[in-house]
């Protein structure tokens, strides 16, 4: 079966309302997977088997995101599950911890391995 046979049988609506329903709107990243509904669909399959997960509570997972987003950089996945954590009870000091420590992390990453690259130098 090709891609677009494949396709056919993709409900990308199905897909974009579920997606709709957990953050408030369809984040753009999704919309423009949409253009290619068998990707979309891999895609959200991943994320739906990860955000069903009952081993952490939704809003331990959302503080996760937020952590991971504000290490990453990444400004639109911050603001969505920052948006997403407060619809789920999350504080400010909370969102504000959350990003404290995701950056912390990206941080202390960058600097260990420019002090490694240091020792080595010093070593030359």
């Amino acid at each position: 079966m090709n891609t677009d046979e494949q396709n056919e049988y993709i409900d990308v609506d199905v897909i974009l309302n579920s997606i709709e329903s957990y953050f408030g709107f369809v984040p753009k990243i999704f919309q423009v997977l949409s253009k290619n509904p068998a990707a979309l669909k891999a895609y959200y399959d991943k994320l739906d088997v990860l955000m069903t997960d009952e081993s952490l509570p939704p809003l331990s997972k959302e503080f996760i995101s937020i952590g991971a987003a504000s290490a990453l950089g990444a400004d639109h996945c911050l603001l969505t599950h920052l948006k997403v954590a407060k619809e789920l009870g999350a504080t400010n000091d909370q969102l504000h911890l959350a990003i404290l420590l995701g950056s912390a992390i990206a941080e202390t990453d960058a600097l260990a391995k420019s002090l490694r690259v240091f020792e080595e130098f010093e070593n030359l």
